[in-house]
């Protein structure tokens, strides 16, 4: 997979190992933490940068798209797979944070996709993919889960048009 341009919104300091496939592309990516930058971008063959959210996930989604887009050139794919955990199983053991946390993070999927689709129409082999979480199972996860591949399967069926595909990983 040489040669593309990838974006990696909320990228965790876990994903790093998977982009050592993507040798000779060039990868941006957003993070969380200064620490989860920092060893994401140390695993990385070809990192043409980066940026530190420090706030919520939503409030810099459109910067962090364009930036990308403008360093790299456009956005051939998209690898969504933000860090989720919660801390139990049982509806009564939930946190507020958790339920927030997963929330915001679908709301982001939404608006990177809204933002980045312009980037990627008539691009190389444009395609979004979406990692689900490996959590705990509960009702919060369960939701996103749900609501993930319900919004994948609709924009991929929508997008197929433009030869954009979305993919879900397990």
């Amino acid at each position: 997979m040489p040669n593309f341009k990838i974006f990696v919104p909320f990228a965790p300091a876990a994903l790093a190992g998977a982009f050592d496939t993507v040798r000779g592309s060039k990868v941006y990516f957003t993070s969380l933490s200064d620490e989860d930058a920092l060893v994401f971008e140390r695993s990385l063959p070809d990192c043409a940068g980066y940026s530190v959210v420090r706030s919520s996930a939503l409030c810099n989604v459109a910067p962090s798209v364009i930036e990308c887009a403008e360093k790299l050139g456009g956005i051939d794919k998209i690898f969504f797979a933000p860090a989720l955990t919660t801390r139990g199983s049982l509806f009564l053991d939930l946190d507020e944070e958790s339920f927030v946390s997963h929330t915001e993070a679908f709301t982001a999927l939404f608006m990177v996709c809204k933002c980045a689709l312009p980037y990627m129409m008539g691009g190389r082999e444009p395609e979004v993919l979406i990692e689900l979480p490996h959590e705990t199972e509960n009702i919060i996860s369960g939701v996103y889960c749900a609501a993930v591949e319900k919004l994948a399967k609709d924009m991929n069926n929508e997008l197929a048009e433009w030869g954009v595909n979305v993919k879900i990983i397990r």
